[in-house]
């Protein structure tokens, strides 16, 4: 707001200072033309601020990368609620008689990342699906990869009867980067002072800038995070390492008598692009006996815009959610009698 006052304050004495230059001048076209010139600056500030005003208040939008302002009022708006583990979801309780507990794990994807309403993740949505005498508790971070989550699931106080692990291609990062797989995503941001204040202050000029910013170097940053990653689960040696980090969860729940059920993800802005490393990761499941389910097959083929939250955020969508929640409800709800 107090930068929005500068504005209006420098188009006020911008206004007086012409005003007072233009009254010492003659009647005539240098008057006039410096008048006409006065209200279309007038005019053009005066649009430019409403634009403003509406993004700076009502502009909402998550990105995947979360570097905008309508991110970060994305998530102020919606990121909840969030219990005492800093979990999306409601506060972890005993075992309530002989309710079963499922437990999604995972990262973004599990947490809602671009779902507005909590109720519209697949977790929960698995959860309405299975009824009473079930419970469904989210164990998901941003940013996880699998050591993450090995960890977070060891420490969570309630021990689940199953652990539905939703496996993304990134959750090698850890790996690889020990064995010398670096996946580092560096974006540009504004050099200039007065470029990076803009951005940094002005709604407006946040959206602009990341929205032209994604033509350049967001995407080219995309595609070598993409090309290192491929490189990653190629790599023999990342991929033993890796496959060290998923014996953790999978020994975990095995010494427990926890059944296990794998939730590969792929990339949704490029399914076939990330299908030989889902194929990898498919292959390592289907090794130990683990209950796998694949979504690269039923999302091959089809667009980004179909599954994803939208044009800057590449998490999956509210309808996706549902036919996740849908696939997981058939592989896990008892069969009827």
């Amino acid at each position: 707001m107090l930068h929005l006052l500068y504005v209006v304050l420098g188009l006020a004495g911008l206004n007086v200072a012409a005003g007072y230059g233009l009254s010492k001048l003659r009647r005539g076209r240098a008057r006039s033309a410096g008048m006409g010139l006065l209200v279309a600056v007038d005019a053009a500030v005066v649009v430019l601020l409403l634009l403003e005003i509406f993004m700076a208040f009502f502009f909402v939008q998550s990105d995947g990368f979360n570097i905008t302002m309508s991110s970060r009022k994305w998530f102020e708006r919606y990121w909840q609620p969030v219990n005492s583990l800093g979990y999306r979801d409601v506060e972890p309780a005993p075992r309530s008689g002989t309710e079963k507990i499922v437990a999604i794990l995972g990262d973004s994807f599990v947490a809602g990342h671009g779902i507005d309403r909590a109720g519209d993740r697949f977790g929960n949505g698995l959860g309405q699906r299975l009824g009473p005498g079930w419970r469904v508790v989210n164990i998901a971070k941003i940013g996880w990869d699998t050591v993450d989550e090995y960890e977070a699931l060891a420490a969570y106080p309630v021990t689940p009867d199953v652990v539905v692990l939703a496996y993304f291609v990134n959750d090698i990062y850890r790996a690889a980067e020990k064995n010398g797989h670096p996946l580092t995503f560096a974006v540009q941001f504004p050099q200039s002072r007065l470029a990076k204040y803009l951005v940094d202050h002005f709604a407006l000029a946040n959206f602009a800038y990341w929205r032209l910013a994604r033509v350049g170097n967001v995407d080219d940053a995309s595609k070598g995070f993409w090309e290192r990653l491929r490189d990653a689960y190629a790599d023999p040696a990342v991929f033993a390492a890796h496959a060290g980090e998923l014996d953790a969860i999978v020994g975990w729940c095995r010494e427990r008598h926890i059944r296990l059920l794998a939730l590969i993800i792929p990339s949704l802005s490029d399914v076939a692009g990330s299908a030989p490393m889902t194929a990898r990761v498919a292959a390592y499941f289907a090794d130990r006996n683990i209950d796998t389910l694949d979504m690269t097959p039923m999302l091959t083929g089809k667009s980004p815009g179909e599954l994803v939250v939208n044009g800057v955020d590449s998490h999956a969508n509210v309808r996706l959610n549902a036919e996740m929640a849908d696939m997981l409800y058939r592989a896990i709800a008892p069969p009827a009698e």
